[in-house]
């Protein structure tokens, strides 16, 4: 491209920036008066008060568009008033055009974003209020040959707000502080795509406040136009980065010759991210890593149901991120270092394509109103590792992979019921027809080379399953506002449907291509879990949850051992609970000092009572759960188990439920034990969680799966200079003992006061309940643990 239109294109996009009074009052003569704000000593100078309204802003892309409505850009305070603008423009001696530019009380905005295709629905509208104060330097000379151009970039944002709106509600930043700087930009025209390269982006940010509002009167205010009160808060964010990029643009998308290609790579030089409520934060200090897409493409187009939508499609997205400090909690303490590296391209799962597509369109709940977002997703992550870092030592949840299809919505919406829908204060999520599923081939410890071995069942105790296959629907939705000030609060109901959740899973690939899955598993599971009033927060301790009130049903069709598929069955497993002000606590610091085997608060005391005395250091994480399980008010509200079995015989062969022998646990809850009603303690449960070496002991004489020869009793001690990696040892010395294997280790605490049971019954399928026993109670259970995962050889 000639370097005329460049520079045609560059000032193309000054004017609309800056100058597009323009648009609204058309070409007429200044008059003294106006002249009188311009000046030419050592350049220009222009200052202009610019406000600039338009019905519609539309894009078409092979024959298929969309609309930005009721667009706007003036006053930020004052809705029909202009924002004020200054400029001022300088040629250097070295060809270079120096601009200076200064905003004040600006808001640029749109109304409804729509396809041309579907007018009947909007995305919602979006806002951005800055004041703006930055220079701009444009140099003739690219980064491959003087027809390109050089950009000197800084600039700061000071007052900002962005937020999106739908049906009269809105969550937006406050308080926004933005400080970019970008020397040495290049734009250069390479074969057919413009080669845009960034080798210096740094900066620092700051919100003051993540706001909600659910009155339709205010438009992009901090206190309530009807009440003065600030408007409640997620929370706060600050942060600062160092990246490096580079983008190629071409023409042409993945539907047809028109759209947009793009290609890019992000180096994360350094970053810092904080998330903070009341003060309290959760910091991930030391980012770096890279982010790259390859071939995202962007049109307008359909997605597989024929749906008009903006569509982005990409061949691959893949990256990795590394965090080197997690802190939580106003001490500054660390639960260790974050990795992960990821993978989303096409691949085959469970006999089926998925691809990486995102298909947005308007219209979001069909109950919630016109305005929202529909999110036509699929997704494809071919592979990922996550890594954990506790004192130096790494634990690696190796070969996650996840699969879908299906829609989520978004909304700003406000408390209420509407078309037989119950909306809540916040930004719903919603999930419709959403299938999916996830696995994670298994652990390894040291290094990504380490035999992968089990313990992933050990996140069972976070809701976490191993691997996992769903068909879901429902939502989840994020108010503003904690416990005390800032925080979310969630409120949800989701229901899955035909899944299979595996308990305990074994590797899907050990090394010699993809196996069946064995394991565990809760097949033909359906489940419907409810919250209300769950909040979230930061507090000097650590990350805090607590629950208003839960109750879930977890009906499962089927368990079963070795494939989810099987045949053999132990039977149906019905599981309901029911809690009120149940809570957990994340915390930094694992165990500490732990005594494995014996008994001892010192290292001498225990050693001397045959335990292994281990140091596990001042990272790790502690996770505290209090379980308040409630007296039931209904079938659905209620704590129970039921197993179910001799199940009569379907179509396809098929257990028919309710046609077996049942036998049911009812109304099983905890009490504090003092002849009351007081229901305070709950079942507590302390989790620490470490990387640390273990002692592993050989169980019988010979070789083992590896062909390393030893005797009952010898202790493994890793040995990089031996084949496998390894020995054994009948006596171990010290420094032998200092290269014990690494292992996922967790230190458990539970206890209660008292745990009831109602009544026991045996229900059979024509004679109906019998009680077998009524009233069972357990008293001041106090159970201790120590568990460590290491391959088992």
């Amino acid at each position: 491209m000639p370097r005329y239109r460049l520079q045609q294109a560059a000032l193309l996009t000054l004017g609309l920036t800056f100058g597009s009074w323009s648009w609204a009052v058309g070409m007429q003569a200044l008059d003294d008066s106006e002249l009188s704000g311009i000046s030419g000593q050592t350049g220009i100078t222009l200052e202009v008060d610019l406000s600039v309204t338009a019905n519609a802003i539309a894009y078409f892309d092979d024959g298929n568009g969309i609309r930005l409505e009721g667009f706007r850009v003036g006053s930020a305070s004052d809705p029909g008033g202009p924002a004020y603008h200054q400029i001022k423009i300088d040629i250097g001696a070295d060809a270079a055009l120096n601009l200076d530019y200064l905003v004040q009380d600006r808001r640029i905005e749109f109304s409804d974003v729509r396809l041309v295709g579907s007018p009947q629905n909007s995305m919602g509208g979006v806002f951005l209020d800055h004041d703006m104060e930055g220079t701009l330097r444009i140099t003739p000379g690219g980064a491959l040959s003087q027809q390109g151009y050089t950009f000197d970039s800084a600039y700061s944002v000071r007052n900002g707000r962005l937020g999106y709106r739908t049906n009269g509600n809105e969550v937006f930043l406050d308080g926004v502080s933005l400080d970019v700087s970008s020397p040495g930009m290049t734009l250069d025209v390479d074969g057919n795509a413009l080669l845009l390269t960034s080798p210096s982006v740094t900066g620092q940010y700051e919100v003051a406040a993540i706001r909600y509002s659910n009155n339709p009167a205010n438009r992009g205010v901090s206190r309530d136009a009807s009440s003065g009160e600030w408007l409640p808060s997620y929370g706060q964010l600050q942060g600062d980065f160092d990246l490096s990029k580079e983008t190629r643009i071409r023409g042409g998308g993945r539907f047809g010759q028109q759209g947009l290609r793009i290609d890019s790579h992000t180096e994360i030089n350094s970053a810092n991210f904080l998330y903070l409520t009341n003060g309290n934060p959760l910091a991930l200090r030391g980012i770096t890593g890279y982010l790259a897409a390859d071939d995202l493409r962007i049109d307008v187009a359909e997605d597989w149901l024929g749906r008009d939508a903006l569509a982005l499609t990409v061949d691959s997205f893949h990256g990795e991120l590394n965090v080197e400090r997690v802190e939580l909690g106003s001490a500054g303490r660390s639960i260790g270092a974050v990795n992960v590296n990821f993978l989303f391209a096409d691949q085959v799962f469970n006999g089926r394509q998925y691809t990486n597509a995102l298909y947005l369109q308007g219209g979001g709940h069909a109950d919630a109103g016109q305005q929202g977002l529909r999110l036509a997703a699929q997704w494809s992550l071919q592979l990922a590792d996550l890594s954990y870092v506790d004192d130096g030592n790494r634990v690696i949840f190796s070969g996650l992979q996840s699969w879908g299809q299906g829609d989520v919505t978004v909304n700003v919406s406000r408390e209420g019921a509407l078309g037989g829908t119950q909306f809540f204060d916040g930004v719903r999520i919603g999930f419709e027809g959403l299938e999916g599923g996830y696995r994670i081939n298994g652990l390894r410890v040291g290094d990504p080379d380490a035999p992968l071995q089990g313990g992933t069942e050990l996140l069972l105790a976070l809701g976490v399953y191993p691997a996992y296959d769903f068909e879901i629907d429902g939502h989840i939705t994020l108010g503003a506002g904690g416990p005390s000030g800032e925080g979310l609060t969630i409120n949800s109901d989701i229901r899955i449907r035909n899944g299979s959740a595996a308990l305990i899973a074994a590797p899907y690939d050990e090394g010699q291509g993809e196996i069946t899955q064995k394991g565990l598993w809760a097949s033909e599971l359906n489940y419907d879990m409810h919250v209300r009033n769950m909040t979230l927060d930061i507090t000097d301790d650590g990350f805090a949850i607590i629950t208003g009130e839960a109750w879930s049903t977890m009906d499962v069709g089927n368990l079963r051992v070795g494939a989810k598929d099987g045949d053999r069955s132990f039977g149906r497993f019905v599981i309901q609970k029911y809690e009120q002000g149940s809570s957990m606590t994340i915390s930094p610091g694992g165990a500490g000092n732990v005594c494995v085997g014996g008994a001892g608060a010192t290292a001498a005391a225990c050693n001397a009572s045959g335990g292994n005395w281990e140091m596990r250091g001042d990272e790790g994480i502690t996770i505290s759960l209090k379980q308040i399980l409630a007296r039931a008010v209904d079938d659905t509200r209620r704590n129970a188990l039921t197993w179910e079995t001799n199940r009569q015989l379907g179509p396809g062969g098929r257990p028919v439920n309710d046609t077996g022998v049942k036998l049911v646990l009812n109304d099983i809850y905890t009490s504090d034990g003092d002849g009351t009603d007081s229901n305070t303690f709950g079942i507590r449960t302390d989790l620490s969680v470490d990387v640390y070496q273990t002692r592993v002991v050989k169980k019988s004489d010979g070789a083992d799966a590896a062909g390393v020869f030893g005797y009952r009793g010898d202790e493994r001690i890793m040995d990089s200079g031996t084949a496998a990696g390894y020995r054994y040892v009948s006596n171990p010395t010290a420094a032998d003992r200092a290269n014990r294997p690494l292992g996922f280790a967790v230190q458990a605490h539970s206890r209660f006061k008292e745990l009831s049971i109602n009544n026991v019954d045996l229900v059979h399928p024509q004679g109906g309940a019998a009680t077998a026993i009524y009233g069972v109670k357990l008293q001041n259970v106090d159970l201790r643990a120590n568990l460590t995962a290491t391959p088992i050889q």
